[in-house]
């Protein structure tokens, strides 16, 4: 009895322990234009792996909203940011498709119609006339989206991997890293 009275509250003690563990949340931000930005923030679910809970936030300065993300259990690859050629911001999240955003005002209720579906290589071609939008360079697979940046997880990025544990996650811009392709929509 007394055996398992104790295992009882070793079991708990350990528990209360790998729970008050867990960090509460990462963030990443990206800045836009003025004092723009948008950033992800991630909350690790119970698990021995990075599953993530996480959300959005675009801000201009003034005004925020948020919005949250579908849970990460394994699948996110990165969510790519991009300026569409009408001003709208994409965030796209590869299988789990994408959305869009604008700034002024700040709402997620973006009615501009763009489609996410990535086309053929040989469909996209850089227009000389419009490589760029606001100096961001146009997608290698998105017709009329200029590539910002991505959310990613530090241990995607080769170069980040050693910074995981105090900074799981990261916004690489276009210049730190080139536009990477994501897996296909589902």
């Amino acid at each position: 009895m007394i055996f398992s009275r104790f295992g009882i509250f070793t079991g708990a003690v350990g528990m209360l322990l790998a729970l008050s563990a867990c960090p509460s949340e990462y963030v990443a931000i990206a800045k836009l234009h003025g004092s723009a930005t948008v950033s992800m923030s991630v909350t690790p679910m119970f698990g021995f792996h990075s599953d993530w809970n996480r959300e959005f936030t675009i801000t201009d300065g003034d005004r925020a909203a948020s919005v949250d993300l579908f849970e990460d259990t394994g699948w996110w690859q990165g969510s790519h940011l991009y300026l569409h050629s009408s001003g709208t911001y994409v965030v796209h999240e590869g299988q789990n498709g994408c959305f869009g955003f604008t700034l002024d005002p700040v709402s997620f209720d973006a009615r501009t119609s763009i489609s996410c579906a990535k086309m053929a290589h040989t469909a996209i071609r850089l227009s000389e006339d419009s490589p760029e939008l606001n100096g961001y360079p146009a997608s290698r697979y998105y017709v009329g989206l200029f590539y910002i940046g991505r959310f990613v997880e530090a241990g995607q990025a080769p170069e980040l991997r050693d910074t995981r544990a105090k900074t799981p996650i990261v916004f690489q811009t276009y210049e730190q890293q080139a536009e990477p392709e994501l897996p296909e929509i589902l």
